[in-house]
């Protein structure tokens, strides 16, 4: 039996040495592995952003697209029935004009021509596009002489 009160032996110094080093590789690698799944987790969590991100953005351009064909298609109904109600507005004006020939005092077209005077009032001023026009056409005409 050793002696208790006797030096350790160089064996049982090296095993000492040894078990603190695996010792320490094991904290180092229980570190190690700590400081990769945060990374590893903030990855992941950084991809399921994006991938989230990608599909709202994904979302809204889809969202847009089709507010943008209704808007067109909108668009296109007003000026089908803006067509529509000037033909019948145009009809009226010419049915109307015969038939006041016949009986000016006809109350029934006098009221007519004032409901669609207050529904579609007269409207002397210029649209701004049409007035830039005519500009550029007195300009290219004084320009040509």
């Amino acid at each position: 039996m050793p002696d208790p009160g006797a030096g350790t032996s160089l064996g049982e110094a090296g095993g000492q040495v040894a078990g603190a080093l695996a010792i320490l590789y094991a904290v180092g690698k229980a570190f190690a592995w700590i400081i990769n799944w945060r990374d590893t987790r903030e990855q992941t969590r950084a991809a399921k952003m994006q991938a989230w991100h990608d599909e709202l953005k994904s979302r809204e351009d889809a969202l847009d697209r089709k507010i943008e064909d209704r808007m067109a298609s909108f668009e296109h109904q007003v000026g089908e029935l803006t067509r529509v109600v000037d033909k019948w507005r145009l009809a009226f004006h010419l049915v109307a004009a015969e038939l006041l020939q016949r009986d000016p005092q006809s109350k029934a077209l006098l009221q007519a021509q004032r409901i669609l005077s207050e529904a579609f009032p007269l409207n002397l001023a210029v649209p701004e596009d049409m007035v830039e026009t005519l500009g550029q056409l007195d300009v290219a005409r004084g320009s040509g002489r």
